[in-house]
């Protein structure tokens, strides 16, 4: 027998409100996801999207240019924000370069004629350059070069301590008193890795809060392509440890991009975009604390890619800009979605705590040093039940 009309509009209206209720209860679900980003604040109509280097050599310790050489070429490649970083010693400030000296080093380079091809002013003549002048932020930088095991090269700004006769913590300790700032330097180089494990990364980022990143990339990544894989499943390893926002013990630690330039040839090909609310030193230094910059990988001649917003909404994330082709998204150092929209209940999954994404043109190649690419910093995401 057929079941009246009555019935049937009654099971019907079940049917419906049923349903109903499972989508109020999906957007309850969806509208209690939490985006933990230095991006998601931003003001992208006024920021200031600034090329900054924060590691790179002359001759004041083993680079093949005096400082106000390099500081020009970097000009004139436009770059914005400069720290010459030399082994053990502060190049620092611009205005005094013509009182400092020309290191052991290279003139051990010019009796073993690695110099012949370089002109003697470009190497021994040091002039004095104003920053403000070029309309550059000239930060006070230098690389503490410690080798042994459980120790690493560091890119330390904003810090005049430099580490010579100092014991390795006592040194990291002592910048950081001094309101500097620590980087690690080429994790993926054969040195560091045969010298430091996951472990020892994760004692220096918990005792030392002013440590706030690691290398990514390198100049030196495009001659040595495993340096990449190694790093990248480095930082994921970092990334497990340190959880998410509200676990104990999280921290944020971020992906730096660096040239670590010595000599023509290895310039403008890593490097970072700091993104400023003003054009100032202590800018600069917030943007390092806080994540908010993008890292660079790239073929010496060709463009950057250009990130002109990252929108934010109840479930996704919309990647907006030019000179790039594709954007992959990672967690755990796996491709989880391609695409410039990232929605957490369609890509991800209750495992997923966080995501990165790599903006970069289709034809990027390490290996073939072809393309060019730009990373983000994490973004945590949290939900609750």
């Amino acid at each position: 027998m057929m079941d009246s009309p009555k019935k049937i509009i009654a099971s019907t209206f079940l049917l419906i409100a049923f349903a109903m209720i499972l989508t109020l209860a999906s957007c309850a679900q969806r509208s209690k996801v939490q985006w933990v980003s230095p991006y998601d604040e931003i003001d992208w109509n006024y920021i200031i999207q600034a090329k900054s280097l924060f590691h790179c050599h002359t001759s004041h310790s083993d680079g093949f240019y005096s400082p106000h050489v390099v500081v020009d070429h970097y000009h004139k490649l436009g770059f914005d924000v400069l720290a010459l970083t030399d082994h053990w010693i502060v190049t620092y400030p611009w205005q005094e370069f013509s009182n400092l000296e020309v290191s052991e080093r290279t003139f051990r380079r010019l009796d073993e004629g690695d110099l012949d091809d370089v002109p003697h002013e470009k190497t021994f003549v040091y002039e004095d350059r104003n920053p403000d002048e070029l309309g550059m932020l000239a930060i006070m930088g230098s690389e503490p070069s410690p080798t042994g095991k459980g120790i690493h090269h560091l890119a330390s700004l904003f810090s005049d301590v430099t580490g010579v006769g100092m014991d390795y913590e006592d040194m990291l300790k002592a910048i950081g008193d001094d309101g500097g700032l620590l980087s690690f330097a080429h994790p993926g180089r054969r040195t560091e890795r045969n010298n430091n494990e996951l472990e020892d990364y994760i004692y220096y980022f918990e005792k030392y809060p002013h440590i706030y990143g690691i290398d990514i990339f390198n100049t030196s990544t495009f001659g040595e392509p495993d340096r990449y894989p190694y790093t990248k499943e480095l930082y994921a390893g970092l990334l497990k440890h340190f959880g998410s926002p509200g676990d104990e013990g999280w921290r944020p630690v971020w992906l730096t991009s660096t040239d670590d330039f010595h000599r023509y040839g290895q310039e403008n090909q890593a490097f970072q975009i700091q993104l400023l609310n003003a054009f100032d030193q202590d800018n600069v230094y917030n943007s390092l604390v806080d994540g908010a910059f993008f890292w660079i990988a790239k073929e010496q001649y060709t463009d950057e890619p250009v990130i002109k917003s990252i929108d934010f909404d109840r479930t996704s994330i919309t990647v907006n800009g030019t000179g790039y082709d594709e954007v992959s998204w990672y967690f755990n150092n796996e491709i989880i979605h391609t695409g410039e929209t990232f929605d957490f209940f369609e890509h991800g999954s209750e495992d997923v705590f966080y995501v990165y994404f790599l903006a970069h043109t289709s034809d990027f190649s390490i290996e073939e040093r072809r393309g060019a690419l730009l990373g983000s910093q994490p973004i945590w995401i949290t939900t609750s039940p």
